[in-house]
């Protein structure tokens, strides 16, 4: 069925017959139905589904980190949502190609957290039992309370947490205690973040690398 709109000479989107219309960028599109393909598909296409099914089976697993990560790219109201657009950073900028030509997400290159605000720097990391050690070089533009530090962390076992002002930037080191799902044994994947929480502003995250 479709709708239309502003009276009889305004647009309409929906399927009337085998013709459907919506809206796509600001434009009103109209278009047949496709029509199934017989042709096997190619290669190039394989790898491509591939790379996305690859890419968005991470994303989903990393849901709830990216949807706070990317919540201030995607105010209210925008067409395209916070965990949209995470899925094509990741998609874009942190896919590569192993030895088998398969494609696999470089967690090295993905931004779990986005934002205007400068990233942290000397970034290091240690495990005792269940309790991370996390320290990061003090900068002078974060010396007031209101900058906090954020963690997100990972394994491909189901461990995902997301630490939000764990502690001030200017102390420069700070203790997190993983949760139940790190007990699995499975190596943890660790990213630092910046959070101005007086006027909720973020920065790009940091990958700081992996705790056994």
């Amino acid at each position: 069925m479709a709708i239309q709109e502003n009276g009889p000479n305004g647009l309409f989107k929906g399927k009337v017959g085998s013709i459907y219309a919506y809206e796509l960028n600001g434009k009103n599109i109209i278009r047949g139905s496709r029509r199934k393909s017989n042709k096997p598909p190619s290669e190039a296409m394989l790898m491509n589904w591939q790379k996305m099914k690859v890419a968005s089976t991470f994303a989903k697993e990393m849901v709830e980190l990216l949807k706070y990560g990317y919540r201030n790219l995607s105010p209210k109201g925008s067409r395209i949502g916070a965990f949209q657009m995470a899925q094509r950073h990741i998609l874009k900028d942190a896919m590569e190609l192993d030895a088998d030509c398969k494609y696999y997400v470089n967690v090295e290159k993905v931004f779990i957290f986005r934002g205007p605000l400068s990233s942290p720097a000397g970034c290091s990391v240690s495990r005792k039992g269940n309790t991370l050690y996390l320290k990061w070089t003090v900068m002078p533009e974060y010396n007031t309370n209101f900058y906090k530090m954020n963690f997100g962390l990972f394994n491909l076992d189901g461990l995902l947490q997301l630490e939000i002002g764990a502690t001030e930037v200017h102390r420069g080191a700070c203790t997190v205690t993983l949760n139940s799902h790190a007990e699995n044994g499975a190596p943890i994947h660790i990213y630092f973040g910046i959070w101005n929480s007086f006027n909720d502003l973020l920065s790009d995250s940091v990958y700081c690398g992996i705790v056994e």
